[in-house]
């Protein structure tokens, strides 16, 4: 469908775009991001959003130590695909690398969050299905209930953007 320059399309994404001028999209190892990296094309406009990747270096605890499961460079390399293909859309995007311990994950995207001052946080889709999700808990499920902003939820399978999953703080005639 083309977008016309007066067209229905274009107002709503410069509604998005002045609601959502600080967006924060979390993402996983390279090749699961691009559902999310779509929202983020999606909602957010030119020349008035900014867009911060987060990509958290996982760390573990085994024995007495900790390790990551993955090196600073592939952390680095995951960040900066996701910057490139957000300015490449032509999106002012920058990106970053933390360290997060594995069961801490939900509180590390939420401090990022508002140290960002996010209007928005876009999520991945998520990994678990619903029974573990049930019996082990959510990273996504913590987010949407502990955020003071807006979520937006990649879909499962690569589809359509408006098949997002959109958290209750979201949700119009909301009031703050």
């Amino acid at each position: 469908m083309m977008e016309r320059p007066g067209g229905r399309q274009s107002r709503t994404k410069a509604v998005w775009g002045r609601m959502f001028a600080r967006i924060l999209v979390a993402i996983d190892g390279f090749g699961q991001h691009p559902a999310a990296l779509d929202l983020v094309k999606s909602v957010a406009t030119d020349g008035t959003t900014q867009v911060r990747v987060l990509h958290l270096r996982l760390r573990e605890v085994s024995g007495f130590s900790w390790y990551a499961r993955e090196t600073g460079s592939e952390a680095a390399f995951v960040a900066d695909a996701a910057v490139f293909d957000l300015r490449m859309a032509g999106l002012a995007a920058g990106g970053d690398v933390r360290y997060a311990a594995v069961d801490r994950v939900a509180e590390a995207i939420l401090a990022e969050a508002r140290a960002f001052n996010a209007d928005l946080i876009v999520l991945g889709r998520p990994r678990r299905g619903e029974v573990l999700t049930r019996l082990l808990g959510s990273v996504t499920l913590r987010i949407i209930r502990r955020s003071t902003c807006p979520v937006i939820v990649a879909p499962r399978r690569r589809g359509r953007p408006d098949q997002a999953v959109v958290s209750p703080a979201s949700a119009p005639g909301r009031r703050s």
